[in-house]
């Protein structure tokens, strides 16, 4: 005798082999999707989802400094992974300090690169600051140094007398030639003898005209007017200018020229830099071979292979 189903377990049995039916073809849609599922197909995309499965390592973040990529550090740790094939936790540490020290060599590499281009694009800076403060301290120590132009090699020093001559000839023109004037400015530039003496140069002759415009003597002959000897001294002084300039442009020149020697020879970091990276270099190329080392011997035994002797070097002083 079967039993009458009852409307409740009619309608219990339809929505059990409905609930069957929706997870049947959810496996379906979820089986298809997984084969049709390829990936990002765009060079975008694929940029992406380049490091998506990549560990960085647990020291990533403390060997980083700032500007460095984590992702270029990441691409060479999942490059030595590759070819390395570390097994556990150990061989694992072992190849990511093998990424740390290839990456501070890269660094060492960036360092020296670094100081070339310091030394190269920075020196004509450099050499300009360095004139421009000698020709500050010359201006400053005037005669006591034995006047400006005892050094003439500083285009800065040759400018600045260029300016004060034209000064000297301004008031020189405008005023004519003053009794019992001080001539500071040529005094400045050209300096005094031991004797305290004015040497001969630019300042003597300014000086000798000038005694003789402003003290005529009583002679027989007629001295030359203050107009002749003004424009005597005028000629003087253009004739100090012009050669001054045309000093200033061969120092340019010739400064224009070594700078481009001293670049080249900037290529070669200094001394003192070239010790401390190579010596830091060394010390990481040390560091590497002792690392790999040590992966070695573990793998080895992880393989059950022979693993050679180590030998320990004591070095006593």
């Amino acid at each position: 005798m079967h039993k009458r189903k009852t409307p409740n377990n009619q309608v219990l049995n339809n929505v059990q082999q409905s609930d069957l039916g929706t997870v049947g073809e959810n496996r379906k849609r979820s089986s298809a999707i997984a084969r049709g599922a390829t990936g990002p197909r765009t060079a975008a995309g694929k940029r992406r989802s380049r490091y998506n499965a990549l560990k960085t390592g647990i020291f990533a973040k403390a060997v980083l400094v700032k500007g460095e990529l984590p992702t270029e550090f990441a691409s060479l740790l999942e490059g030595l992974r590759r070819d390395l094939q570390p097994q556990g936790t150990l061989e694992a540490v072992l190849v990511e300090t093998l990424a740390i020290l290839f990456w501070r060599r890269r660094r060492v590499l960036g360092a020296e690169g670094a100081e070339i281009a310091k030394a190269a694009e920075f020196q004509t800076v450099d050499s300009m600051q360095a004139q421009v403060c000698e020709a500050w301290d010359q201006s400053r120590a005037g005669e006591t140094s034995g006047g400006m132009l005892r050094q003439s090699s500083n285009p800065f020093v040759l400018q600045e007398a260029v300016q004060a001559l034209a000064m000297v000839r301004i008031a020189l023109e405008t005023f004519g030639f003053q009794k019992d004037k001080d001539p500071w400015l040529l005094r400045k530039l050209y300096g005094l003898d031991h004797d305290n003496g004015v040497p001969l140069s630019v300042f003597k002759l300014y000086q000798a005209l000038s005694d003789l415009a402003t003290n005529p003597s009583k002679g027989d002959e007629a001295p030359p007017s203050p107009d002749e000897l003004k424009k005597q001294a005028l000629a003087i002084l253009d004739a100090e200018i012009k050669r001054l300039e045309a000093l200033r442009e061969l120092q340019r020149i010739v400064g224009k020229q070594r700078g481009e020697y001293e670049t080249i020879a900037a290529l070669v970091p200094s001394q003192d830099a070239l010790d401390r990276l190579v010596r830091y270099e060394a010390h990481l190329s040390r560091e590497i071979d002792r690392t790999l080392s040590q992966l070695e011997r573990l793998q080895r035994i992880r393989l059950g292979q022979a693993v050679p002797p180590q030998l320990r070097l004591e070095v006593s002083r």
